[in-house]
């Protein structure tokens, strides 16, 4: 189509931004639904818009259920984090330098199978096609 080109590149939120959306989503666990003043806050925290926040708590809470053993050792880190007091989310600042290296929520978000290459087109045998050519080919030569 050609509007392929006018289509938005992917960007990963700053990492203070999921250190946000992650400290709120693990203490709310019971219920993962941030209300719209909630959504608005968090926009402002993480300077993204309302939507992508909205869209972020989606992906987040499917990825959650899918695999909730490794979300666990998130949510206990981001739970170890609070009780050290070193919450990003209350503090509103960026979080301290000595709790940074600890942790590193990203890749267990962009490990669940969301990677551009795991498409379905890598999993059809790409010859497909070839073989009935090559079949032809055979017929047509003397």
């Amino acid at each position: 189509s050609r509007f392929l080109d006018a289509r938005r590149k992917r960007r990963n939120f700053s990492k203070q931004a999921s250190e946000i959306l992650n400290e709120y989503f693990y203490s709310h666990l019971s219920n993962p639904y941030p209300s719209e003043e909630a959504k608005e806050e968090l926009a402002r925290k993480c300077g993204i818009t309302v939507s992508q926040v909205s869209n972020w708590f989606g992906n987040k809470r499917i990825r959650y259920k899918k695999n909730i053993g490794k979300a666990q050792e998130e949510a206990n880190l981001y739970a170890a984090k609070k009780a050290a007091g070193a919450s990003p989310y209350s503090m509103g600042g960026p979080p301290s330098g000595a709790a940074t290296p600890m942790m590193s929520p990203a890749p267990a978000q962009d490990s669940m199978g969301y990677s551009l290459g795991s498409g379905g087109y890598d999993q059809q045998q790409p010859y497909d096609g070839s073989m009935g050519y090559d079949q032809l080919h055979q017929d047509l030569s003397p």
